[in-house]
């Protein structure tokens, strides 16, 4: 396969601030609106720091973040590779529904990935867990929703791999494939704002206490309780 340039050069429409978050944001927006298409080389590291602006480190911290996701596979000796490939039924489905209606879906699933995480998480799990709460928390007020998207997937991400089930995990990747599309993404931008952004989080620390204390009704209730924030949060954004 030949390198996806496209994009690439610190061109004058390019604004980056040149940070993991940024970064990671912008390639997953360009992988899930097929810019950079299924099992394509990414351009280089050296390629993608010149164009945001920033390190090489800071690139390699990106892709942690994408690989953690599932979107790209990296290949020893031959490159990062796109892993993400949305068939034409998946697109269609997740065109149509509605974020409400999603988060209709998320309220059937979570709770249960909150319950089984309490009973199967492992020590390492459990770290990882953290490790990614942590990334949440050290967003800035002024990160982009972009920004807090990939890392709140990151974070349900690893809340389902807690759960040791693979088809949970999938079912998760599926959600998030969702998130991405367009109508989630016109509303995102009304709702991620500082404050939001801060509840969330103290609702993520919340979840990630009551497994750690293997506590499954509270994990579950939190669970719940966050999903109705972001209901409620929908429903005044759509007014």
């Amino acid at each position: 396969m030949s390198d996806v340039t496209t994009g690439s050069g610190n061109s004058a429409g390019n604004s980056y601030s040149g940070d993991a978050g940024t970064v990671s944001a912008e390639l997953r927006r360009k992988i899930l609106a097929g810019e950079y298409r299924h099992d394509e080389r990414l351009p280089a590291e050296r390629s993608l720091a010149q164009q945001f602006g920033c390190s090489r480190g800071t690139v390699r911290s990106a892709m942690d973040k994408l690989e953690e996701l599932r979107l790209i596979e990296r290949r020893v000796g031959s490159g990062t590779f796109v892993n993400h490939h949305a068939t034409a039924d998946e697109t269609e489905i997740a065109n149509i529904t509605s974020p409400l209606e999603l988060i209709d879906v998320r309220m059937g699933l979570e709770p249960q990935i909150a319950r089984l995480a309490v009973i199967n998480a492992t020590a390492v799990n459990l770290r990882k867990l953290e490790s990614v709460l942590l990334e949440l928390e050290k967003l800035t007020s002024n990160c982009t929703p972009e920004s807090f998207t990939v890392a709140d997937q990151s974070y349900h991400l690893a809340l389902a791999e807690c759960t040791g089930n693979a088809l949970m995990i999938w079912l998760c990747q599926h959600i998030h494939d969702v998130r991405s599309h367009r109508q989630w993404s016109s509303m995102k931008d009304k709702i991620l704002k500082a404050a939001q952004i801060e509840i969330y989080n103290t609702q993520h620390r919340l979840i990630y206490e009551a497994i750690f204390s293997r506590d499954i009704d509270e994990a579950a209730r939190i669970t719940i309780e966050h999903l109705d924030t972001a209901r409620n949060d929908l429903i005044g954004a759509s007014r």
